[in-house]
């Protein structure tokens, strides 16, 4: 994590299967899980969703960089709270 005057930073990264160039913008959608997703494993495409709404609600984004094959990076960023 990266903490500078105006927001804290935090990126979490994996060497996971990556996320094709098509599916990156579809990824924080509700119910949205991508063709390569391995469909054996539980889950109902709602946990980046919920994310997303999370760090809005704070007033950070959240944003994604990632490649097939080589993994993806998660980049959360908040504003400070500010002291009075």
């Amino acid at each position: 994590m990266t903490v500078t005057g105006e927001a804290a930073v935090l990126r979490v990264a994996d060497t996971g299967i990556g996320i094709a160039a098509q599916d990156v913008p579809r990824i924080f959608d509700r119910l949205f899980r991508t063709d390569a997703a391995d469909r054996s494993t539980k889950g109902a495409g709602l946990g980046l969703a919920i994310v997303k709404r999370i760090v809005e609600a704070h007033r950070g984004t959240i944003t994604v960089d990632s490649a097939p094959g080589v993994g993806s990076t998660f980049t959360v960023t908040l504003p400070r709270a500010r002291r009075e």
